[in-house]
């Protein structure tokens, strides 16, 4: 089994650089064995999709069919909702039959145990987005998701994440090593609740691969960055060693 991890790519619209990397990519894994393929798509795969509605699926349709395509040919897809794709399972799940969840995961693969995580949990001082979190993924707020129109939502969900981003990428640049120990301590705790081989996670936009031991038993922790600079990277799980690759 080969698995593949990608997070945080935020795409916005069919015409920007990163659509046309994952157009690409997708059309990759289904020019291999799609049936020995399970890619995680690890949450805010766009920059804003809530719910079933039609105006993401139309927006993002290219995408959306070679995902579709690939699920066809046999792969196993999971996709674990961020804050930016959220309450998706009434298209995703119900119309293509792809695995939808909003917390961890974990996964047996080649015998390793793979714990996988959009990430939106790891800085547990952030009480502002956790008060966001409770309120968005409440069960009372979901049937909200679905009966705005998806125009409003996307009005305001691309005024948000203006705002949003603007602020977040200042404070990674001035707090890189902050986030990073952040993603490591975060890594221990889990581990005490569960122990695993592997931690796959996204949401802190810190390219970070660090390799523990508790015991005897070694562990490696994995932050999958952002696709926002240069040069775009996924990783790879082949056999029981995992591999950056760098997609053009």
């Amino acid at each position: 089994m080969e698995a593949w991890f990608l997070s945080d790519i935020h795409i916005k619209t069919m015409q920007e650089r990163n659509s046309d990397i994952l157009l690409r990519f997708l059309h990759s894994l289904r020019e291999k064995n799609p049936a020995e393929i399970h890619l995680f798509l690890l949450g805010d795969i766009f920059d804003l999709w809530i719910g079933g509605h039609s105006v993401f699926v139309k927006k993002f349709q290219p995408l959306v069919d070679a995902i579709a395509d690939l699920k066809m040919a046999g792969a196993r897809i999971t996709y674990i909702e961020g804050n930016h794709d959220v309450h998706i399972d009434a298209f995703w799940k119900k119309k293509l039959g792809i695995e939808v969840f909003v917390e961890a995961q974990y996964y047996n693969i080649n015998g390793l145990v793979v714990r996988v995580e959009h990430g939106d949990l790891i800085n547990l001082d952030d009480k502002a987005y956790l008060r966001y979190r409770g309120v968005i993924r409440h069960p009372l707020v979901e049937p909200l998701g679905h009966l705005i129109p998806g125009k409003v939502w996307e009005e305001v969900g691309n005024y948000a994440s203006r705002k949003s981003r603007a602020r977040s990428q200042v404070y990674r640049v001035a707090n890189e090593d902050k986030l990073v120990q952040m993603i490591r301590r975060h890594a221990h705790r889990v581990f005490d609740e569960k122990p695993y081989d592997l931690i796959v996670s996204g949401h802190m936009h810190v390219f970070d691969d660090y390799k523990f031991q508790v015991g005897i038993r070694n562990a490696q922790s994995v932050n999958l960055g952002s696709w926002y600079g240069d040069q775009v990277k996924v990783l790879k799980l082949s056999g029981t060693q995992t591999e950056w690759v760098t997609l053009k």
